[in-house]
């Protein structure tokens, strides 16, 4: 294989724009470039675009059309959610899990560090699923708001959001928001809205091989919020500021692509992803190699390996890899700061393990061919460690 072809492995961070998506967009830079506030056929035209984009976004979520904001992106619509709900509220309670990505846990210590709120952080279980009964044995009178992720950006565990909806229900705790951010989800798993039970829901266009700079919050109806950015009044009053036309249409679009090739992609994703498995256990002589979540069918994204192999320095290990045109992750982009993984010194085996992780996500491009090579480079670097 040549060296110089660059094999892609880190989907989980960002994903290339699809050329159909940038086909759809392309229209909104130059030509029909209009503000859709504006009452002239140019603004006519690019809200008619903006309109049929949250038709099309509500309809792959069979939620209603009213319910879709559009926002900048996962971190804007957490920040919305979270901060949104918890607004004019006083001594109110979260309840959320120890592996949330950093836009559901810092808003979270700010809330906390203004006194704004308590949080109880449910710990997952050592396969890095959290049970959904010890989400609702969390909830106190006070508590406002339950955060849980769909799909883990870092190990690609899969938690039990229906499940959670239902027991809040059977509870009869219909004060309680219930929030899901699904930045990772929507290529591989449904996202219907009402048979996962959520209130509010968090999606990002660059994780679905859409634009970066825009993602939605799903807004049931009939659940208050309150907005963060105040100006013009657009997107119902929750996220003032001139619409992102462009990156409007190819959100949705790009979501749309996504629900359609989902199940055909997942299957061959999910072969190619055992095969990697496999292959670096078989040649990767580590003591101790742990596979970190759990690898059981539905219960992890198809296109997810994340491993600790202790010892290694996976940060060196990750950067021969890029020297060899191979791009992983040791853990996630957004953590730039951390020098291990939370998330998976949350499922323990001690500090090692956490600091010693390398994540491999896999997209619409890999083939078999590239996880041969990658393996066969991994085999070679680590024999020289």
């Amino acid at each position: 294989m040549d060296i110089m072809k660059r094999i892609y492995l880190d989907y989980a961070a960002t994903t290339p724009l699809d050329p159909r998506v940038k086909l759809a967009m392309e229209p909104y830079f130059a030509k029909a470039f209009g503000n859709p506030s504006s009452i002239h056929a140019e603004g006519v035209a690019a809200k008619k675009a903006v309109d049929e984009a949250r038709t099309k976004v509500a309809r792959a979520l069979e939620a209603r059309a009213e319910e879709i904001i559009f926002t900048s992106g996962g971190t804007e619509a957490n920040n919305l959610a979270i901060f949104g709900v918890l607004e004019g509220k006083k001594n109110a309670h979260i309840v959320t899990t120890n592996i949330e990505h950093s836009s559901i846990l810092e808003p979270l210590r700010e809330l906390k560090r203004q006194g704004r709120a308590e949080v109880s952080y449910v710990p997952v279980e050592p396969n890095g699923i959290v049970r959904a009964e010890k989400i609702i044995s969390a909830i106190r009178p006070n508590t406002v708001l339950v955060s849980v992720m769909y799909a883990n950006n870092e190990i690609g565990t899969i938690q039990p959001i229906a499940k959670i909806g239902k027991l809040l229900r059977k509870a009869n705790q219909r004060s309680v928001i219930f929030h899901v951010d699904a930045c990772q989800a929507p290529l591989y798993l449904h996202c219907l809205v009402n048979a996962l039970g959520v209130d509010l829901l968090t999606l990002d266009g660059h994780k679905m091989y859409g634009p970066k700079g825009v993602g939605a919050l799903y807004v049931r109806h009939g659940t208050a919020l309150a907005p963060t950015i105040f100006g013009g009044g657009q997107e119902k009053g929750l996220r003032s500021t001139t619409e992102n036309v462009p990156g409007i249409v190819g959100f949705a679009e790009a979501l749309h692509l996504a629900v359609s090739e989902r199940a055909k992609e997942s299957l061959r994703l999910a072969t190619l992803r055992d095969y990697l498995c496999s292959e670096v256990l078989e040649n990767i002589r580590i003591k101790n190699v742990v596979v970190n979540g759990s690898i059981e069918t539905w219960k992890r994204l198809p296109n997810n390996l994340n491993i600790s192999l202790h010892g290694i320095d996976t940060e060196m290990l990750t950067l021969q890899l890029n020297v060899h045109g191979i791009a992983c992750s040791t853990k996630s982009s957004c953590l730039k700061d951390e020098k291990v993984s939370y998330v998976v010194r949350a499922l323990g085996g001690g500090a090692s393990r956490a600091q010693s992780t390398l994540r491999f996500t896999l997209g619409r491009a890999t083939t078999k061919k590239d996880i041969e090579y990658t393996v066969k480079v991994l085999a070679r670097i680590h024999a020289r460690c």
